[in-house]
């Protein structure tokens, strides 16, 4: 629900705070008028000792003036308050505390409310201060119609400032909170973006690598199918394992949207990951070095992401050059690991090549393996944000001798 707007507690024309039911305005505003002109201006009219003076005729003069300001004292309550010091004293009373509920304590109340205690002390017909109600006066006007007033109307005003302060606060924490909401709900919608695309990335390195193998083996299967059964089998066998894996993995990835910390891929996969992509024809070389003594071990983290660079490193060089030579190089140093997949020239890339490991397609592959594997052109994006998240590097792009490279460099405690 939105939050009621509140005027600022310096505008001093402002309407007072009040209880829900109010009168309306018009009649809230008339109504002091109406009572001094029908009951006050009648009984000053009659009566000597009711009125500033000792006329009647110029008691009722003075009291219908001071009411007919009274209804301008929300427009102008100073000016309403120094009109009423020469009228009676219920007319003085309603503009001073008009005056102090309104503009508060400010130097021009203190020096009206000091003209009007004056006022009420001293009559002004002073031919007759011996009277027992001027007397009375003395003690009793200028405390019920000055100090009286006074004190309420300043009373009204810290109320009405009060009110208005919360109600400023409780738009601003309103406000506040609408924002915080909007924030959460923006941070919401990041992470799920970024979970998004982390599982989008997962699942293309494990499905483009083992199906790429997959179909790598297939066709090599298609090829020897008539001329050694031997052949055969072992391709089937090798398309099965592979199956297998990335039905584990798949597994793994859609039933929790992550893996298991002991069974997540690490450096100690990369031997194994290597001999699948030799076993389907690839040329690959591995070296691993370090950690040195006393040095920890990359963490989990990091083992996970080099697996994942280099297992789509390779996809990209059986898609691109199946004939080219691989040289993996992983080294763990103090300032942190280095990776490295560099390929040798096979050829001139054809128009689909996925500017991964190895754009070129190298010359030497068989024409009868078959249409080239398929690319999604997310490689080399999903490898510089594996290295990113991760606060490292990665740079890839063709080497002078015509191959191609993907270097990196992770923290080796990178979480």
């Amino acid at each position: 629900m939105q939050q009621p707007t509140s005027q600022s507690a310096a505008d001093p024309d402002a309407p007072l705070p009040g209880p829900p039911l109010r009168l309306p305005r018009p009649v809230r505003t008339l109504a002091p008028t109406a009572l001094v002109l029908l009951v006050l201006v009648p009984l000053a009219a009659n009566d000597p000792d009711f009125g500033p003076t000792t006329s009647p005729p110029v008691n009722a003069g003075l009291m219908a003036f001071g009411a007919l300001a009274l209804a301008l004292r929300r427009r102008h309550p100073a000016a309403v308050t120094a009109a009423t010091l020469v009228s009676g004293q219920l007319p003085l009373a309603v503009a001073l505390y008009g005056l102090a509920a309104r503009r508060g304590g400010t130097l021009l109340l203190y020096a009206l409310a000091a003209a009007s205690e004056l006022r009420l002390l001293v009559p002004v017909d002073l031919g007759d201060v011996g009277t027992p109600s001027s007397l009375a006066n003395l003690i009793e006007d200028p405390l019920v119609f000055g100090a009286v007033p006074l004190v309420l109307g300043l009373g009204a005003h810290t109320r009405a400032h009060t009110v208005r302060v919360l109600a400023e606060r409780n738009r601003f924490l309103g406000e506040r909170n609408r924002l915080l909401e909007e924030a959460r709900r923006h941070a919401e919608e990041r992470a799920a973006a970024a979970e998004r695309a982390r599982l989008a990335r997962e699942m293309h390195d494990v499905v483009s690598n083992r199906v790429s193998l997959i179909t790598l083996h297939a066709g090599a299967g298609q090829v020897a199918q008539a001329e050694d059964p031997g052949a055969v089998r072992e391709t089937l066998g090798l398309i099965r394992s592979l199956g297998l894996q990335a039905l584990t993995e798949l597994r793994g990835l859609l039933g929790v949207l992550t893996t298991a910390a002991d069974q997540a891929p690490s450096l100690r996969g990369l031997p194994t990951l290597v001999e699948e992509s030799r076993q389907a024809g690839l040329a690959v070389g591995l070296t691993v070095t370090g950690p040195a003594d006393g040095l920890p071990p990359p963490g989990p983290a990091v083992q996970y992401a080099v697996y994942r660079i280099v297992q789509e490193a390779l996809t990209n060089a059986h898609k691109h050059a199946p004939a080219a030579e691989v040289a993996v190089t992983v080294e763990v140093q103090p300032d942190g690991l280095r990776l490295t997949v560099v390929n040798s020239p096979t050829g001139t890339a054809g128009p689909g090549a996925d500017r991964g490991a190895a754009p070129d397609a190298g010359p030497d592959a068989s024409p009868d393996a078959g249409p080239e594997l398929p690319s999604g052109g997310h490689g080399l994006t999903g490898m510089r944000t594996r290295a990113g998240d991760l606060g490292g590097t990665l740079h890839a792009g063709p080497t002078p001798e015509g191959g191609f490279a993907v270097r990196a460099r992770l923290p080796l405690g990178a979480a």
